[in-house]
């Protein structure tokens, strides 16, 4: 394979199945805007894998907005102006009212969290303790909620690609990246292009605040309800002391809350703009079509007006032992943690090779723990490189 950089790789690797193991031939283009294509025609194969990776995830929030990277994940299916909506002004409307109404809701919760620290009330989400007008807002809010919803065409994104013979469409966020992708007919490609080129030059994150706690259950399902969930979020907060790895993708409770639109809207703008972005396509087309309708469609979108920030802060070396003892219900488990190279550092190979030589069941830490000394049912070890931490 061809050197590309670190952060289009993943989209690639994706897209092109067991990429690893293979050599893949990539032709990369780079649009005026920064937007990276990479290309990887494999003709007589009647689908193309397509998808798009954002240089963006959670190692990039700050206190505050934890989880709002892997909030657009979801945010990012609500449509655009045309796609997701009956009526796109009255749409729009009811968006503007509701940001009005979170904001003086939010200031009226503020109100009560001071209340509670100075005594006067027990539990500032007791309802009994709302103001008249606090309760106002939030039967009018929920009242907007309802016309809005009369509103939306609920998933017409994936309608539209399933119409036309889609498959597959599906996101992740990871603490590095964020990536986009679906499998469309080889003829369909062009729908691709107009399609991913609309949500980023024409989103309508409708829906923001109903989203934001279908994100919140969805981490009570995956972390709070599981037995060792909390426990494994709070030994990465211990691991990591000052590193943004320590805390979780799926973002802090508090901050889940909180996230307004506005500070999520200027996320977007900072992080998927085109010159942040790459996206990849694998299968059946010509390379030169591809990249007419890269030109033709990706090429409107405007090159953000300054670069995205970088995280700054590093991990502080660590100078002690740290232990951590927690109770489940659950087979005990041990975990051993050492600090190591990010990824693409020049020791990263010799401690993969490591990692692979100490698991499976030919793996050393498997014949001596499990076969020989019998006291544990698995075994493995492994090297985890990201992209400032190791």
């Amino acid at each position: 394979m061809r050197q590309i950089s670190w952060w289009v790789l993943p989209v690639v690797l994706v897209l092109a199945g067991s990429a690893g193991a293979q050599q893949v031939d990539v032709i990369e283009h780079r649009l005026d805007n920064g937007l990276t294509l990479l290309l990887v025609p494999r003709p007589g194969d009647p689908n193309v894998a397509a998808g798009w990776v954002a240089k963006v995830g959670s190692v990039y929030e700050r206190p505050g907005i934890t989880g709002v990277a892997h909030l657009f994940e979801h945010m990012m299916f609500k449509g655009t102006q045309t796609i997701g909506t009956r009526d796109i002004e009255q749409d729009l409307q009811i968006i503007e009212q509701l940001d009005a109404l979170r904001a003086e809701i939010q200031a009226a919760e503020v109100e009560l969290d001071r209340r509670h620290q100075l005594g006067e009330i027990e539990d500032p989400a007791d309802p009994a303790v709302r103001s008249t007008r606090h309760q106002e807002l939030l039967d009018e809010f929920e009242t907007l909620l309802a016309r809005q919803s009369d509103l939306l065409i609920k998933e017409d994104f994936s309608r539209i690609y399933t119409a036309e013979g889609g498959s597959g469409m599906n996101a992740g966020t990871s603490y590095d990246f964020t990536i986009y992708f679906i499998n469309v007919p080889a003829n369909k490609l062009e729908l691709w292009f107009w399609m991913e080129s609309d949500r980023l030059a024409n989103p309508v994150f409708r829906e923001f605040y109903a989203e934001r706690s279908v994100v919140h259950e969805e981490r009570r399902l995956r972390t709070d309800s599981t037995p060792i969930g909390k426990f494994q979020e709070q030994f990465e907060a211990m691991f990591w002391q000052s590193s943004p790895y320590g805390w979780p993708v799926i973002g802090w409770p508090s901050d889940l809350e909180g996230i307004t639109r506005d500070e999520a809207l200027g996320f977007f703008d900072t992080y998927y703009a085109p010159n942040n972005l790459a996206a990849a396509l694998v299968g059946d087309f010509d390379p030169d079509a591809a990249i007419e309708l890269a030109e033709r469609y990706f090429g409107r979108l405007e090159r953000g007006a300054r670069p995205p920030l970088q995280p700054r802060t590093r991990e502080m070396p660590q100078l002690a032992e740290k232990r951590m003892i927690a109770y489940a219900d659950t087979n005990p488990q041990v975990v051993v943690r050492y600090h190591s190279v990010r990824d693409g550092h020049v020791d990263e190979p010799a401690l993969v090779v490591l990692g692979q030589l100490l698991s499976g069941r030919t793996g050393r830490l498997y014949r001596s723990l499990v076969e020989e000394q019998a006291v544990a049912t698995r075994a493995s070890g492994g090297q985890a490189g990201f992209q400032f931490e190791g």
